[in-house]
């Protein structure tokens, strides 16, 4: 019997096979020129699956990934495992389906151009044209939430399943619990960690939105409480926002412990020596080699020279303007430094 290794699980395809050949397959190798209202997903992902109905209502998607990597998040059982729910779903008299955003755009080349595009050039073709219309907001950055955001880990194998919910979240106030089958997120059916992530990227920037789960025979509701921030996250994996991803441009030489003592700061804190070479960006903050660099924005930071600047292009936008704290002959300096690519 064909089998494929698959995130360290041995999954049969024939038993694999006998549940895809339940579905009309498609593959859509381009889709710029399709109607993007219905095939809403996240453009900077390489792969997504949708399943809907002969009348082009979806059912659910299946994809998704996060920061650390592109696969961690999916697997042939969990797709299975999808499908299924999928099926189950299709069979029932009162059907649920993902409803389309009203004002979703129905194509990306509303700029022009002409030519294959990559995923992730329609996410920066569709932000161009927000911005062109005065609709852009910092907040479009942090598109397809990860459903930690609001403090739900779903399993992999099982994308509607609570394997873990975390401490003083919104998900803990509001009652859910490991083992939980996740029903609807703000009126999305959920049937996979892809269906989750569609569900958050329509909420608000603040608020709160309806969740429905089911535990043993019990169909219970809440609302999830969205504060100030929730859906910010780690975005410079993203090709479409890498145009926006800054450098930190100061560098050098983590100092030792007894430096670290000497200067009555903790063993893990940031501190390091500027070395000699100065970029234009640190040098028209004023910036001097030699300098030690404790941190920016006055934030008591934990890591070292390399995580710093990772910490840079994660938590700061291109043309930000930042406060480096620094130590220069023994005093501490504030200095403003406007972040540049």
């Amino acid at each position: 019997m064909d089998c494929k290794q698959f995130d360290g699980q041995v999954v049969r395809l024939e038993r694999f096979k006998d549940i895809a050949d339940k579905f009309v397959r498609v593959r859509l190798t381009r889709i710029d020129t399709l109607d993007l209202s219905l095939f809403e997903f996240d453009y900077d992902l390489t792969m997504m699956i949708f399943f809907m109905n002969a009348d082009e209502k979806m059912y659910a998607r299946y994809g998704g990934r996060d920061a650390k990597n592109a696969d961690d998040r999916q697997s042939l059982e969990g797709l299975r495992y999808t499908m299924l729910s999928v099926l189950t779903m299709h069979e029932r008299e009162d059907k649920e389906f993902a409803l389309r955003t009203p004002d979703a755009p129905k194509s990306a080349r509303t700029g022009g151009g002409k030519g294959c595009m990559h995923c992730h050039h329609v996410r920066e073709r569709l932000n161009d044209n927000l911005k062109r219309n005065g609709q852009w907001t910092r907040e479009m950055f942090y598109r397809y939430p990860l459903p930690e955001n609001v403090g739900i880990e779903l399993e992999v194998n099982r994308g509607n399943i609570v394997k873990s919910v975390k401490d003083k979240s919104p998900a803990d106030a509001v009652g859910l619990k490991p083992g939980d089958l996740v029903k609807r997120i703000n009126g999305v059916p959920i049937h996979s960690f892809g269906d989750a992530q569609f569900a958050l990227d329509h909420a608000p920037k603040i608020g709160a939105i309806d969740i429905a789960w089911q535990r043993n025979a019990d169909l219970l509701t809440g609302k999830l409480a969205l504060s100030e921030g929730w859906r910010k996250g780690e975005i410079a994996w993203r090709p479409s926002v890498q145009w926006y991803i800054p450098q930190a441009r100061i560098s050098g030489a983590d100092l030792d412990a007894a430096e670290r003592k000497a200067l009555g700061l903790t063993e893990m804190q940031l501190a390091f020596r500027q070395r000699d070479a100065i970029s234009r960006q640190a040098s028209d903050a004023g910036i001097r080699p030699g300098d030690i660099i404790l941190g920016v924005d006055d934030r008591k930071l934990d890591m070292g020279v390399v995580n710093f600047q990772y910490y840079i292009q994660r938590s700061y936008f291109e043309g930000d303007r930042v406060t480096v704290n620094l130590l220069r002959d023994g005093k501490r300096l504030n200095v403003p430094m406007t972040l540049h690519r």
